[in-house]
């Protein structure tokens, strides 16, 4: 093999590398997010914040665990299921398609033809001769997909996929150690910490000074 083919297959072989590292990250984040999203009771009542917090859990299970599918902005190739030797059943294929479904059309964007809602104008004016005045009443589906079977499946084709990728990264650790020594902090991770911390920095100035005034 040539020294420019070789870099490009070094190249090559480096981001894949990272690629499934890093969905090691993404496939943990999802399995949490499917294990408390377990606590939500399929025929229990809920308030509005309380389903709201279960919908918080399912987002990120879906968006953690589509992630790594998705082609990303810096161009890091996607995952694949051959890339670590997976091959589905064809209900889990479904179902992956199912959830990447949900990342495209409601989790990552809101499609028009996946909205559903009520809103309803009321007017909350004096009536002494003052114009009106309006407030808007909105009901929004605060509803929950992955629940019972659906959800228990769910967590199946999680466990499937992270087993996959912790069995390819072990087999190639084992062959060349070396090449896991990283250390990857980019400019705009750095970046999005030092604004982190400036607004956390600040929030605990005003804090004090709040507390100093009273």
């Amino acid at each position: 093999m040539s020294a420019p083919h070789q870099d490009k297959a070094t190249l090559h072989a480096d981001a894949r590398r990272r690629r499934i590292l890093y969905s090691l990250n993404d496939l943990q984040q999802a399995l949490s997010a499917c294990a408390f999203l377990h606590e939500c009771d399929e025929d229990a009542s809920y308030s509005k914040v309380d389903l709201r917090r279960f919908r918080c859990f399912e987002t990120t299970l879906v968006v953690a665990y589509t992630r790594p599918f998705t082609q990303s902005r810096g161009g890091t190739m996607p995952l694949s299921m051959k890339m670590v030797g997976l091959r589905l059943s064809d209900e889990k294929r479904a179902l992956h398609a199912r959830l990447v479904e949900m990342r495209n059309t409601i989790m990552a964007h809101s499609d028009e033809e996946m909205m559903r809602m009520t809103t309803e104008p009321f007017d909350v004016s004096t009536g002494d001769g003052e114009p009106p005045i309006y407030l808007i009443q909105t009901v929004f589906d605060e509803g929950i997909t992955l629940i019972g079977k659906l959800l228990f499946e769910t967590n199946e084709l999680l466990h499937e996929v992270y087993q996959a990728i912790a069995h390819t990264l072990f087999n190639e650790l084992q062959a060349k150690p070396e090449l896991f020594a990283l250390r990857i902090d980019s400019e705009a991770a750095r970046a999005a910490r030092s604004i982190a911390s400036r607004s956390v920095a600040t929030r605990d100035d005003q804090n004090a000074r709040s507390e100093d005034s009273e």
